[in-house]
């Protein structure tokens, strides 16, 4: 639920550091950030969320704009941190190791009972995880957070003909493979 007309008002206040209004802030874009940071495959999605935020913190006197604008521009922040993530990881050399305790301990059927958003988000990783990594990007900006075609491009660092490209290319991928 957006913060509405109250936000220049908090805003401001967390400007000043006043706890409540960063509070404010973070239940009302942690959720969404961690369902993006979940559906680009992220490492440790919760850490990068913290990262996010440290980010905001620091950068928040660099923003001027309203809600939506603030909305976008955290997803960028967070976009932004999430390619930091890939270019490290690419930079690591990666060890693969069978670990029996870990393979003995994963659970490999549902069961009943479990948490139905957990498998929820499951089956929408499984399907975004066909994509590529920009793909998944257009398709879970414009359809799971409902960014517009131009915020969309601005959080991606693209031109909007690019990120109707990757939408109709996305959506062509989904259509193919859940045929």
């Amino acid at each position: 639920m957006p913060i509405g007309s109250r936000f220049p008002e908090v805003l401001r206040a967390a400007s000043d550091g006043v706890e409540g209004a960063w509070s404010e802030l973070y239940r009302e874009f942690a959720p969404q950030l961690l369902r993006f940071l979940r559906s680009q495959g992220a490492t440790d999605p919760e850490d990068l969320l913290g990262d996010c935020f440290v980010q905001i913190v620091r950068k928040l006197g660099d923003f001027s704009g309203d809600e939506t604008g603030f909305r976008t521009w955290v997803f960028l922040i967070a976009r932004n941190r999430l390619v930091d993530e890939w270019r490290r990881a690419d930079r690591r050399p990666t060890v693969l190791r069978a670990d029996p305790l870990v393979a003995a301990s994963t659970p490999t059927t549902i069961v009943p009972g479990a948490d139905e958003a957990a498998i929820g988000r499951a089956g929408l990783d499984e399907i975004l995880g066909r994509l590529t990594p920009d793909q998944r990007a257009v398709i879970s900006l414009r359809f799971v957070d409902r960014f517009s075609l131009a915020e969309t491009a601005e959080i991606l660092g693209r031109s909007e003909g690019s990120v109707k490209l990757l939408q109709h290319r996305a959506i062509r991928a989904l259509r193919r493979d859940l045929a």
